[in-house]
C-alpha cells in the first residue's frame, strides 16, 4: 500500500531533474556571488571574463532548468484559480514597465555599475530607481510569483518557486554587499530610494514623473507587455486570453 496520497504521491523521483536544475540555477547565482570566490576569481581571470562565465553558466543551467520543467510530469495541487489569470494580465504591465526601464537605465546596484554611484544624479535615483532600486528584480519576483499562483502545479511550483527565491535572495545579497562597500555614496542613494515599490515616494523621500522614467522607455514597455500577452500561445502553448473569456 503507497503511504503516499494524491497530491503528494505525484512528488516522486520523477521531478528529481527539476529539482536539481533549478537547485543548479539558484545556487550557481549565489556561490559565483560569493565575496571571497568572486574576488579570487576576478583577481585570476580579471572582472570582463568573470562576468562572461557567470553569465554561461545562469544561461546554461536556465535551459538545462527549462528543458527539466518541459519533462516533468503534471501533478495537480491547487488547480488554474480563474482569478489569478486576470490579476496576472492586469499585473503584467506593471512587471514590464520595472522589467524594461530598469533593464535600459543604469542602476548603481547592478553589477559592473558601481561607478555610478560618483554620479550625484544617480545617488538620488534615476527615473524607475525611484519606484524601487531594484526593478529588474522586483519584476522577475512579481512576474514568479504570478505564474506560480496562476499555474497551481508541483512543477510550476518548483520553478517558479525557485525563481522567486533567487530573486529575493538576490535582492537581500546585493543590501548587504552594498552596504559593506558602497559607503556614504550608497547610504544616500538607499536613503532615497526604497526596495518596496513607491515606498519611498509615498514616504516623500523621492519625486518620479513618466517624463523622468523616459516616454520612450513606457513606449517599449506597453510593446514588450502585449508580446508577452499575444505571444504566450506561441511560445509555451497556452492560450492566455481565450482562458480569462472561457
Amino acid at each position: 500500500m503507497d503511504v503516499l496520497e494524491p497530491p503528494l504521491a505525484g512528488m516522486s523521483a520523477s521531478f528529481a531533474p527539476l529539482v536539481i536544475a533549478t537547485a543548479s540555477f539558484v545556487l550557481s547565482h549565489f556561490v559565483l556571488s560569493f565575496g571571497p570566490l568572486r574576488r579570487a576569481l576576478v583577481a585570476r581571470m580579471d572582472e570582463q571574463k568573470f562576468l562572461i562565465l557567470y553569465s554561461a553558466v545562469a544561461f546554461a543551467t536556465f535551459g538545462w532548468m527549462c528543458v527539466a520543467y518541459g519533462r516533468a510530469p503534471f501533478t495537480d495541487l491547487w488547480g488554474d484559480p480563474h482569478w489569478a489569470r486576470w490579476a496576472t494580465v492586469a499585473l503584467m504591465p506593471f512587471v514590464s514597465v520595472l522589467l524594461v526601464c530598469g533593464v535600459s537605465t543604469g542602476n548603481p546596484g547592478a553589477v559592473g555599475h558601481a561607478k555610478l554611484l560618483a554620479s550625484e544624479e544617480s545617488v538620488q535615483g534615476r527615473g524607475i530607481q525611484k519606484v524601487t532600486r531594484h526593478p529588474v528584480m522586483i519584476a522577475v519576483a512579481l512576474w514568479a510569483a504570478l505564474h506560480l499562483i496562476t499555474n497551481g502545479d508541483a512543477a510550476s511550483t518548483i520553478l517558479f518557486g525557485g525563481m522567486l527565491v533567487l530573486t529575493l535572495g538576490g535582492i537581500l545579497h546585493i543590501e548587504a554587499r552594498k552596504r559593506a562597500s558602497g559607503g556614504a555614496a550608497w547610504a544616500r542613494f538607499a536613503a532615497a530610494t526604497s526596495i518596496l515599490p513607491f515606498a519611498a515616494i509615498l514616504a516623500g523621500r523621492a519625486r518620479v514623473s513618466l517624463a523622468e522614467i523616459g516616454w520612450n522607455r513606457l513606449a517599449a514597455s506597453v510593446v514588450v507587455y502585449l508580446i508577452m500577452l499575444f505571444g504566450h500561445r506561441l511560445v509555451i502553448d497556452v492560450p492566455l486570453l481565450p482562458g480569462l473569456l472561457r
